[in-house]
């Protein structure tokens, strides 16, 4: 019975059921003139050049929190915004190393979206 699994497993393996997943990676993409930035965090750590950031950060004091995001794409052009938003907040905090991340700022500098993706499919930074 033991070497009867171990055929079953070595015919799964050399028939090509068992592949990786799909892996989907983005570089930073900055639109100025929608005022929107997005990327995978593995695409812009891992990115071809050296210019490419994605970060979002928490700022807290004993007076209040904030939070921000920043992205750098691969021409050097960088853009920015703040929130003191509760929801947008929460989308913050939830950022990990393979989350897909997209904001949205108004002509003030304000988040006003911010989408975070988890997904098998985003890798991690390397």
């Amino acid at each position: 019975m033991h070497s009867m699994r171990i055929v079953a497993l070595g015919v799964l393996l050399l028939s090509g059921l068992a592949t990786a997943g799909s892996k989907i990676d983005y570089n930073v993409d900055i639109s100025i003139s929608s005022r929107a930035a997005s990327a995978t965090m593995g695409g812009a750590r891992n990115s071809p050049d050296s210019n490419q950031i994605l970060s979002c950060q928490i700022d807290a004091t004993v007076s209040g929190i904030s939070g921000s995001c920043y992205a750098v794409n691969a021409q050097g052009v960088s853009v920015e915004c703040r929130t003191t938003n509760q929801y947008l907040l929460e989308a913050i905090k939830s950022i990990n190393d393979s989350s897909l991340v997209a904001f949205v700022w108004n002509e003030s500098g304000a988040c006003t979206q911010i989408i975070v993706r988890h997904g098998s499919m985003h890798g991690p930074k390397l």
